[in-house]
């Protein structure tokens, strides 16, 4: 029996893992493990899914904070996993589910199609003109990648930060009660330049406790900082209300990659418009003017 489980590390990009039967995963911290989970409740040796008489079975493998199924213990001898449940190692949530040959096949052909429109999103950037169609552009590109519902792109413009963009969001109101949990993860994304995923708010306990989130009822983000070298540009943000898949490693291996160019040409182009500005300001004719009666 194929199946599939999505491990969700706290305040990281869920990690998808095919289960082919027959074979045998390690789960743990180590890098030896054949699904590396780097989370500090998580043994480096810490669980092992194993398929035995057409069934997958998790097994404990001694580790510190233990291994569950659908919060029963797992324990050494292992629990088998009947149907679609939850496991939880250590803090981390994980979802198994039984798949047909069909659901694979449609999984990697999903895949394929993504990094597709990755990369049809990055050739698109080089045909924009000016700085607030390439942020447009940009930030539709994340939201669609990420498979949110709406976002907003952050500019630094030598004072500070600025909302330049935004979809399906009323920049005005970020300043509401209920964008509390939006704006803690763009601050974190521009403190850490690293991008923030959370694909389960609900068991996030810097975003949980925010009467902000539960307000707006967010149900996944992603906030991926613009970055220029050791200059922060700024970020872009992208959320949903409505249930939906998981934003993956593999999801966040196509925003990033999407951000890095975009970043590149957002430098570039703010650059050129400033070289405009500057030269506009010593225009020939002014200065034929401005010595009209040295003849």
């Amino acid at each position: 029996m194929q199946a599939r489980l999505i491990v969700y590390p706290p305040d990281q990009a869920a990690i998808a893992r095919a289960l082919r039967p027959g074979e045998t995963v390690s789960i743990g911290r180590a890098s030896e493990c054949d699904l590396v989970v780097a989370h500090a409740s998580i043994s480096r040796r810490h669980a092992q899914l194993d398929f035995d008489q057409g069934q997958w079975r998790l097994r404990d493998l001694d580790s510190k904070n233990g291994s569950f199924v659908d919060g029963i213990a797992a324990g050494a001898r292992g629990l088998a996993l009947d149907g679609g449940c939850w496991l939880r190692l250590g803090d981390v949530y994980c979802e198994f589910a039984p798949l047909a040959d069909a659901e694979i096949a449609a999984a990697e052909r999903g895949q394929i199609a993504r990094r597709a429109v990755a990369a049809a999103h990055t050739a698109r950037l080089e045909g924009v003109q000016g700085l607030g169609d390439l942020l447009d552009g940009s930030l539709r590109a994340v939201v669609e990648l990420a498979q949110c519902e709406r976002g907003f792109v952050l500019l630094e413009d030598g004072a500070g930060y600025r909302v330049r963009a935004s979809l399906a969001l009323d920049p005005g109101r970020l300043h509401a009660r209920e964008f509390g949990g939006s704006v803690g993860a763009v601050r974190k994304a521009l403190e850490s330049r690293r991008a923030v995923v959370v694909n389960d708010i609900g068991r996030e306990a810097w975003l949980a406790s925010r009467d902000s989130v539960i307000a707006a009822g967010l149900s996944a983000l992603v906030c991926l900082p613009l970055l220029d070298g050791e200059r922060t540009l700024g970020a872009l943000y992208a959320d949903r209300v409505r249930p939906g898949p998981a934003i993956t490693t593999l999801d966040l291996e196509l925003l990033q990659a999407f951000t890095e160019g975009a970043a590149v040409w957002i430098a570039a182009c703010r650059t050129s418009e400033q070289l405009d500005a500057q030269l506009a300001s010593a225009a020939w004719d002014g200065i034929v003017a401005a010595h009209a009666g040295d003849a």
